[in-house]
């Protein structure tokens, strides 16, 4: 490693889908400033192909606003082919007359080329960012496991190594990035507590095949045995297919993992209802604990956490990356009028990024936490506040609009 390598003024520790964007809102807005990426796991290079599975996948929902973002950036012509428009939202209470329809034509402003949002395949979203990555000055450390970091006057001195048997090697920056996801290694190492609640469910994630097309309909069901998610993919193969995450109690999880396919699709189809049509197919079922984990200090002098290890959310709202997304966005523009020289020490840049990110965090974490114990009671007083909301959802245009430029990413 030459020593242009061993010093640099922004290190991002962790290469996933956070980390990743947040290096190439830098190499846009901030060109002014090295940028260092320590990965544990070796990264695709620019040419790297995208293998798609047949049927079954993992994907993400990008609200429009962040859509915006990637098109700035250059990315959204390449993730548009792996993707699904999101051109409405249906929001409904399992067993109850009302449920709310948010139209991407509700008005100008809360859309981005005339949708909602999209749901990509992650196992494009991911080359994608990777191969955008590969072709930027960004200096890619990969495969890359920090093994020590030493906060200095001067910023941080990070102590790396390329695989177990490889020798330590350093890498000094004036700022310092975690972004190594839930439970993060560097966030342990500089003695940040993580706030955690357990909900003592299980989010379970599959791809189901549709009998019909979705029409880019996404739907938020929330059902007695707990919310689920249908959100439209891309036709593979000759199938129509969709996204389900459903979030359930851990006993329940456990029955419809050892279920039979065709029990599955079954039980499936019977919790969620028919608003979407007939479920033909059910592919293979993952599942994670659900909690909502925020750490107590998002920033310090010298450091700033970024994605999971900041904040980890439910997601029934599908606001998670989003939200990160929009934090990257905020870093990077705070960063913007920073002269490397100036970076070491400074904190007037870290409580403008701190206080510009402070109402979206608030509003978005807020939601995604609370939304899920309202829609899971079965109390009278909770049904009834939830059929006032649908009903104003559906009766009042300015709160359906406000519904929808929330949702959307164009809310703050």
């Amino acid at each position: 490693m030459g020593e242009s390598a061993r010093k640099v003024d922004v290190a991002i520790v962790g290469g996933g889908m956070a980390g990743a964007s947040l290096a190439l809102m830098l190499s846009h807005f901030c060109p002014q400033l090295r940028v260092a990426l320590l990965e544990q796991r070796a990264l695709p290079d620019a040419a790297a192909s995208i293998q798609l599975p047949s049927f079954d996948t993992r994907a993400t929902a990008i609200a429009a606003g962040s859509l915006q973002l990637f098109q700035e950036l250059g990315l959204w012509p390449a993730l548009q082919a792996y993707s699904a428009s999101i051109e409405r939202i249906h929001v409904s209470d399992r067993g109850h007359a009302f449920g709310a329809s948010l139209s991407s034509r509700e008005g100008q402003g809360v859309n981005f080329e005339g949708i909602l949002g999209a749901v990509i395949e992650n196992a494009a979203l991911g080359p994608i960012l990777h191969s955008a990555l590969a072709r930027t000055s960004t200096q890619l450390l990969a495969p890359a496991q920090v093994t020590d970091i030493n906060m200095t006057s001067a910023g941080a001195n990070l102590l790396w190594r390329a695989g177990e048997n490889s020798l330590d090697q350093s890498l000094s920056c004036g700022l310092v990035v975690a972004a190594d996801g839930v439970n993060s290694p560097l966030c342990r190492q500089l003695g940040i507590e993580i706030s955690s609640v357990k909900y003592q469910q299980r989010a379970l994630v599959t791809t189901v095949g549709l009998q019909k097309p979705h029409n880019g309909v996404a739907y938020e069901r929330f059902t007695r045995l707990g919310p689920m998610a249908l959100l439209p993919l891309p036709d593979r193969e000759g199938h129509h297919r969709a996204a389900l995450v459903w979030a359930c109690e851990e006993a329940e999880a456990e029955r419809v993992s050892a279920m039979s396919e065709p029990e599955r699709l079954e039980k499936l189809q019977q919790i969620f209802g028919w608003r979407a049509g007939r479920f033909i197919k059910v592919g293979a079922v993952q599942g994670y604990p659900l909690s909502l984990s925020i750490a107590q200090e998002q920033w310090r002098r010298n450091v700033v956490l970024m994605g999971n290890c900041a904040h980890f959310l439910h997601p029934v709202a599908g606001q998670g990356f989003n939200l990160t997304l929009r934090d990257c966005y905020g870093l990077a523009q705070a960063l913007s009028t920073v002269s490397p020289d100036a970076l070491p020490g400074r904190l007037d840049f870290l409580r403008e990024y701190g206080e510009m990110r402070r109402l979206d965090q608030q509003l978005t974490i807020g939601f995604s936490d609370r939304i899920p114990m309202l829609f899971s009671s079965s109390g009278w007083l909770q049904q009834g506040i939830r059929q006032l909301g649908m009903l104003g959802l559906t009766m009042v245009p300015p709160l359906r609009r406000e519904f929808v430029g929330q949702a959307a990413g164009f809310g703050l």
